[in-house]
């Protein structure tokens, strides 16, 4: 273990008296070994760098270095690079740069987000020469190298290293701002701390220690630090399997949080360190000296079917409590043991999701294809109680719910991050019913069932919403009909910094474009990249260049003829968001921008669309209505029929015009407090199973009822009536 953090010269122990921990392997990471480039050597500790990693190796990188350390019997440590196949993985490595090779050991490095500026861990050398310190070991030091064409150059040790101490693993935040590092200086908890320097112009600050909670007596190593600012590490002196085991820490405020075990597979009762991932917390690689490696050390990559936050259930942001509440359109009653389904959007892809009538992927034998949810993969789920309603926390992400009974038509609900609705009625029509009112519309005009605080995203007059699997950032906006000018998204392409190769996860959707320009043979498109606007206009644009014109090169290697796709790359021409140069945001806004579009530029024939799932595009429950308002203390708060008539009130008939079942009285009273202000002045709110009914009247007839329904959402109030 002392090898990798601190180089073969180092004797320093470390220690291993970790608590051992019982864990289950979790079926949605794929963990594999690199084996191409793996060996019966130390491989260890990655660093992502263009189409490939780059990582350490004990192996020999030349001749002229094939130095032993007498005290490890190893050969010193050298900087390799190891580009990614087509297939995703890893081809055999070779040295990285010349430039860098020395004869002492090279250790872990990271680089900027541009790639042009590396750092990386160095024995100390002087004129060419090792140091020791006064204790006779040569030290660890952190150096820099900026890269001019294709060669590293002006390397130069950071001002924070000290000849009497280890400074070592930098990592590199992803606006350059901060250098993170472990050491052994003093000012410390023990062993090796996690330390971190703030950029002072074109120099580095002192450093600061990341304190008790990141960490311990023992030893933090391996920092790497997250675009989104989630540190991950390795120690050995938190609770854990064993050995060295990795960790994440969250800053909030300056305060780091107490820190997470990854957990199994990451973890094992070895020594598991160096660990990273991209910036979609999808794929990445960790080194183990666990058992079955192939050598001392190996590198493992993993890939996470959903992505690490999620699986791990990401509670950064909190979580939010929500009530579904599902109703009988004919009766109005609830309806109890009515199962309800939940997914990302996130998880939804165009493969997943696009079929044809026979439900097979893109074969169809009409020009109609079919838009399947599905929910039974990644999907959790619950039943209603015998008051219909069924509670549950969700993360405030984009999600879809799946509403189904024996006996009705099941809804789809998409509920986005944004929402300010927390709690939501949905009714379902009965098979019975629905035969009966065949070629009609349901109450609230939008054909059979309803959601209480749904849009229907088909209805906007004159637009052409794209077709988009993921979250476009305002929540799922579903198309109904590929056509020229149409866009799809495509979610699941993911790239690393300036990586620009396709990964074998993003094939999925691809593939999905490949089978439709198989079956419309007149189909042609523009693939799209845009980048976030980090980085210069010229670096962007070449690299969004770059990314179309791979995602172009699999659809022809595949058949598709080079003049019915069109690379284009757009760079940060086209940003969806303000995340513009010089404009402080979040890696997830960033992320936002960062896109692969397929643009339709011309198709002989519009395609359809049809929802298996519904009848239609799901519903979105999305923002409150901008009438709703807080209650003041001049707010009219009424829970009774007022005194006197009125036509637009009703006339106390048994017809209900109901606006909203909420399940806190507070959400019903701004409803109620709503209503009352457009001139319903018997509105009221009743009981109804535990939860608050607004009702905006009662009417002697169905006319009069759907007469002050239509009143109402012109007035922006969803109505419902029970038949």
């Amino acid at each position: 273990m002392m090898n990798r953090i601190f180089g073969l010269f180092l004797l320093i122990l470390l220690s291993n008296g970790a608590l051992s921990q019982e864990g289950q392997t979790d079926q949605n990471i794929l963990l594999t070994n690199e084996a191409s480039i793996n060996s019966e050597f130390l491989e260890y500790s990655p660093a992502f760098f263009e189409d490939g990693i780059i990582f350490i190796s004990s192996r020999v990188a030349d001749k002229r270095y094939k130095i032993k350390d007498k005290r490890i019997n190893k050969n010193i440590m050298s900087i390799f690079f190891a580009k990614r196949s087509e297939s995703g993985l890893l081809q055999t490595p070779k040295p990285f740069a010349e430039e860098l090779l020395s004869t002492v050991h090279e250790g872990p490095m990271a680089l900027d987000r541009t790639a042009d500026n590396i750092f990386f861990t160095r024995n100390n050398l002087k004129k060419g020469r090792m140091k020791k310190a006064k204790d006779g070991i040569v030290k660890l030091k952190i150096y820099s190298a900026e890269r001019v064409g294709d060669k590293w150059g002006n390397i130069k040790e950071l001002p924070f290293n000290n000849d009497e101490y280890n400074t070592a693993h930098p990592s590199v935040s992803i606006e350059g701002e901060y250098l993170y590092f472990s050491s052994d200086r003093p000012g410390g908890l023990g062993g090796m701390d996690i330390w971190r320097s703030q950029r002072a112009g074109e120099d580095w600050g002192e450093p600061e220690n990341l304190g008790p909670l990141v960490n311990s007596e023992s030893d933090e190593v391996f920092p790497f630090i997250h675009a989104d600012g989630s540190l991950y590490f390795a120690s050995g002196g938190h609770s854990g399997f064993g050995g060295l085991d990795l960790y994440s820490a969250q800053e909030s405020d300056q305060q780091w949080a107490e820190v997470e075990n990854l957990g199994e597979p990451f973890n094992s009762t070895g020594d598991d360190f160096g660990f990273i991932i991209d910036r979609d917390k999808k794929n990445g690689y960790f080194s183990s000296n666990r058992e079955g490696g192939l050598g001392e050390d190996d590198i493992f990559s993993f890939y996470v079917l959903n992505n690490l936050d999620a699986l791990a259930g990401d509670n950064r942001q909190g979580t939010r409590e929500i009530l579904v509440s599902v109703l009988d359109d004919e009766t109005g009653m609830p309806l109890s043991d009515t199962k309800i389904s939940y997914i990302l959007v996130d998880e939804l892809t165009l493969a997943k999701a696009l079929v044809d009538s026979d439900g097979n992927q893109i074969d169809p034998t009409t020009n109609e294809l079919l838009l399947k949810l599905p929910f039974d993969e990644n999907a959790s789920s619950g039943v209603t109680d015998s008051e219909g309603n069924f509670p549950t926390d969700v993360s405030y992400d984009n999600f879809i719910f799946n509403i189904e009974k024996p006996g009705f038509q099941s809804r789809q609900v998409i509920l986005t991050a944004n929402s300010e609705v927390n709690e939501f009625l949905v009714t379902l029509t009965s098979d019975a019913f629905a035969a009966n009112q065949s070629g009609t519309t349901g109450e609230n005009g939008t054909g059979p069932g309803g959601v209480n605080e749904g849009e229907n995203p088909n209805t906007q007059n004159g637009t052409n919403p794209p077709l988009v699997i993921g979250d476009d950032g305002n929540g799922l906006d579903l198309g109904t009909t590929i056509r020229e000018g149409t866009v799809i998204e495509l979610p699941n392409i993911y790239y690393n910094f300036n990586d620009s190769n396709i990964r074998p996860d993003a094939r999925q959707d691809l593939d999905i474009i490949l089978g439709l320009m198989n079956r419309y043979p007149d189909l042609r498109i523009e693939l799209a990249s845009h980048t976030d606007s980090r980085g210069s206009n010229r670096y962007n644009n070449n690299l969004s260049q770059s990314r179309a014109q791979n995602a172009v090169r699999y659809l022809t290697e595949n058949g598709i003829s080079s003049n019915r796709v069109t690379p284009r790359g757009y760079g940060e021409s086209e940003l969806r968001n303000g995340c513009a140069d010089d404009v402080v945001c979040t890696e997830e806004e960033h992320q936002y921008n960062r896109r692969t579009e397929v643009r339709v530029v011309s198709l002989g024939q519009e395609i359809d669309l049809t929802f298996v799932n519904d009848t239609k595009a799901p519903d979105v429950v999305d923002y409150a209505p901008s009438s709703v308002t807080e209650p003041t203390s001049s707010d009219p708060v009424s829970t009774s029929p007022t005194t006197g008539q009125s036509s637009i009130s009703g006339d106390g008939g048994s017809v209900l015009v109901i606006v909203g079942v909420f399940k806190n009285l507070q959400n019903a009273q701004r409803r109620l407090n709503q209503v009352i202000a457009i001139g319903f002045d018997r509105a009221e709110i009743r009981d109804r199973n535990g939860n608050n009914m607004v009702v905006a009247g009662q009417y002697s007839s169905r006319s009069a009822a759907d007469s002050a329904a239509s009143f109402l959402r012109e007035n922006g109030v969803k109505t419902y009536i029970p038949r």
